[in-house]
């Protein structure tokens, strides 16, 4: 029958069997999207090695001083940051006991005087009597006997009371040189024990910076040349001509033997080599500590976000340019500023994940984007 002819139940007949069979059919699933990352290409370069720390201006001699004796604080007299002199009275104890003690000693002292003196003359009388055999040899010595242990027991009273008069002299807390406190721990009225610290003093004029290292470094760390930039935090820090205009020259002076137990890192104290620019800087203030070291190694400059740390090493994404996969790159870091990082590890022309990379894992496919280089290089773009 021609269509022109075909009755109209019979057509919709055929439209509905068609739908029922497409239905049925299985669709094709969609492929994923693949996510776009940036990335940067390496150009490995030999230039020096730089590593920045956050320091601090602190000085060299800081004692934490103590009371020689235990008791209750009846005044403070000094305020944090005020300067004090060599044997300016900072605290005291009440002295009440100590004054008893001091009375108590010098009336045994005058009671062993009296009995050393008695002996004395007795010891010199039986000398006489021996002379003319009114008494024996055995009873002058033993005369003399006593006579020579009360002059002991006066010498040792005499050291008692020395010492008491001492122990009421500790009751007044005193700078041992000119300084600036730097840490109060007590107040009036609270009880302190004998030799607990509760001021701190610290010398004027001989400031340094310390600095927490990693411990990887302190093998050659003589071999890192080092300046501060006082005042300028990691957050804040330029890389400017300004920045470098107030950079100061350091001298290793201290290391400590062992690294801390938890940071795994060791404490490093430079000495400013300018008695000039050390006069520029003043106690608490923070520093950028810049370790340089002439480059041997070839390396490459990437964006801080490119460069992931974990128990196992420091490592970074590289796309494979053909199937877009994602590949984990062991790197060795070489130098780290405030939005860049320097490593060595990789290949010329190597495209690494600058952004987002701890959002990634191994095997994924993704669709690399050249990052423009004035945005990768860049402490803002890189957080």
């Amino acid at each position: 029958m021609p269509p022109f002819q075909t009755p109209l139940a019979y057509r919709l007949g055929l439209l509905a069997t068609a739908a029922v069979f497409a239905g049925c059919s299985p669709q094709k699933p969609s492929a994923p999207a693949e996510p776009a990352v940036y990335v940067t290409t390496v150009r490995n370069e030999t230039s020096d090695m730089q590593r920045v720390f956050s320091g601090s201006i602190r000085p060299r001699i800081e004692s934490d001083i103590g009371f020689r004796v235990g008791g209750r604080v009846t005044e403070r007299l000094v305020e944090l940051g005020e300067p004090v002199r060599a044997g300016q009275v900072m605290a005291r104890l009440d002295p009440t006991d100590y004054r008893l003690a001091v009375q108590a000693a010098a009336d045994q002292q005058r009671a062993a005087e009296v009995d050393a003196v008695q002996s004395a003359s007795d010891a010199e009388r039986f000398r006489r009597l021996m002379g003319d055999g009114s008494v024996g040899a055995a009873d002058a010595e033993r005369q003399q006997a006593r006579a020579d242990a009360a002059a002991a027991l006066l010498k040792q009273a005499q050291s008692q009371l020395e010492l008491a008069r001492n122990r009421a002299g500790y009751a007044e807390l005193t700078a041992p040189f000119d300084g600036v406190v730097t840490a109060l721990r007590v107040e009036p009225g609270q009880m302190v024990n004998e030799g607990q610290a509760v001021v701190s003093v610290a010398r004027l004029g001989e400031l340094e910076v310390v600095v927490d290292v990693p411990e990887a470094m302190v093998a050659n760390l003589r071999q890192w040349r080092a300046e501060a930039v006082p005042g300028f935090g990691t957050e804040s820090a330029s890389e400017g001509a300004a920045s470098r205009a107030q950079a100061i020259a350091l001298r290793l002076r201290e290391m400590a033997p062992s690294a801390h137990p938890v940071s795994r890192t060791t404490r490093v104290r430079y000495a400013m080599v300018s008695p000039a620019q050390a006069m520029t800087v003043h106690m608490g203030m923070s520093a950028e500590v810049r370790l340089r070291q002439p480059g041997t190694m070839a390396g490459a400059t990437l964006p801080v976000g490119a460069m992931l740390t974990t128990t196992e090493g420091t490592f970074v994404w590289t796309v494979d340019a053909a199937s877009g996969a994602l590949v984990r790159q062991n790197v060795q870091l070489q130098s780290q500023t405030t939005g860049q990082v320097r490593v060595g590890g990789l290949k010329d022309g190597a495209l690494v994940v600058t952004a987002g990379a701890q959002k990634l894992d191994a095997g994924m496919k993704v669709r690399p984007v050249a990052r423009p280089l004035a945005e990768a290089l860049s402490p803002v773009a890189a957080r």
